[in-house]
C-alpha cells in the first residue's frame, strides 16, 4: 500500500512537471524535446536531432551499416531501405538484402518521427526578380553581372498560411570570367519581408562556397517548414550543412554550417 502511495506522488509530480513545461513552452516544444532523428546526407555528413537541437555527428560507416532509412531524392522519397559501405561508396538493400538503385546525391533518415518532405521545384528567377535582386545585393555592397550569375528561385508556402513564399539564390562562384569579388547569397521572402539567411562576400574564390538548397522539410510536426543550406567549397575542404527554422515568423539558424575534415575532433 505504501509503495502504491509513493507511485502516485511520482507519477502525480511528473504530470505537474509536464503541465508546467507546456504552460512555459508551449505544447509543440515540449513534444519537440522528445523527437530524435538521425540524418545522413551523401557523401559523408551526419546529422543529429534530440533535445530539440541539431548537432553534427562524427559518426563512422560502421556504426551506419544494417540500419533502415528513409531515402530521398531530392524531395522525392525513394524507399525504406538499409544501408551498407564498401569502397567509399554507399549501398542500399531491401529487407531481403536485394540491392536497391541508390543516387549519388541522397537525403536520408531515421527516427521517432516522420519528416514531412516537402515537393519543391527550382526555376530561374524572372527578370523583375533580378532588377530587384541587383538593388538587394546594391545594399549589401555587391555589383554583379547576371549572365556570369546563378539566379535561382524555389517557391513554396513556407509558413502554411495559403500564401506562396520564395526562396532565392544568387551566386557568382560559377562564373566563367575571374571576378574581382565572389559571393553567394540566400534570401527568402515571406509575408512581404525580405530576409538574408546566408551572405559570404570575399576577394578570395576559395573562400565563397557555391550554395544550394538541400531540404525543404518539416522535422517538428509544427507545419512550418525548415531549410536545409548546403555550402560546397572549392579548395576540397569539403561541403557543411546549415538549418534555418521559423521563429516568430522569420527564419532564424539553427544549426550553423561546421566544416568536419577526416581527424579533426568534435567540437
Amino acid at each position: 500500500m505504501e509503495n502504491k502511495k509513493k507511485m502516485i506522488v511520482i507519477v502525480s509530480i511528473l504530470l505537474i512537471y509536464l503541465v508546467i513545461m507546456i504552460i512555459v513552452y508551449g505544447i509543440d516544444k515540449v513534444k519537440n524535446k522528445f523527437y530524435h532523428l538521425d540524418v545522413l546526407m551523401s557523401p559523408n555528413t551526419y546529422l543529429k536531432y534530440e533535445n530539440g537541437k541539431w548537432k553534427d555527428e562524427k559518426e563512422t560507416q560502421t556504426s551506419m551499416l544494417g540500419k533502415t532509412y528513409k531515402i530521398y531524392q531530392n524531395s522525392n522519397y525513394l524507399y525504406d531501405g538499409v544501408l551498407q559501405y564498401t569502397d567509399e561508396k554507399w549501398y542500399a538493400f531491401d529487407n531481403n538484402d536485394k540491392p536497391l538503385s541508390l543516387p549519388e546525391d541522397f537525403f536520408a533518415y531515421r527516427g521517432n518521427v516522420n519528416i514531412n518532405i516537402a515537393e519543391y521545384a527550382v526555376t530561374d528567377m524572372e527578370i523583375n526578380e533580378i532588377f530587384e535582386a541587383e538593388e538587394i545585393l546594391k545594399d549589401n555592397g555587391i555589383l554583379f553581372n547576371p549572365s556570369y550569375t546563378k539566379t535561382l528561385k524555389i517557391m513554396y508556402d513556407l509558413n502554411n498560411d495559403g500564401m506562396s513564399d520564395t526562396i532565392y539564390i544568387i551566386s557568382n562562384t560559377l562564373g566563367i570570367e575571374e571576378q574581382s569579388l565572389y559571393f553567394s547569397i540566400v534570401y527568402v521572402k515571406m509575408n512581404g519581408n525580405t530576409r538574408i539567411l546566408v551572405k559570404d562576400v570575399s576577394e578570395d574564390m576559395y573562400s565563397v562556397p557555391s550554395v544550394n538548397l538541400k531540404q525543404i522539410l518539416d522535422y517538428n510536426k509544427d507545419k512550418k517548414y525548415e531549410l536545409i543550406i548546403g555550402k560546397t567549397y572549392f579548395d576540397q575542404i569539403g561541403t557543411c550543412y546549415e538549418i534555418f527554422k521559423i521563429e516568430k515568423n522569420a527564419y532564424e539558424s539553427v544549426k550553423r554550417c561546421v566544416l568536419i575534415e577526416s581527424g579533426d575532433e568534435e567540437e
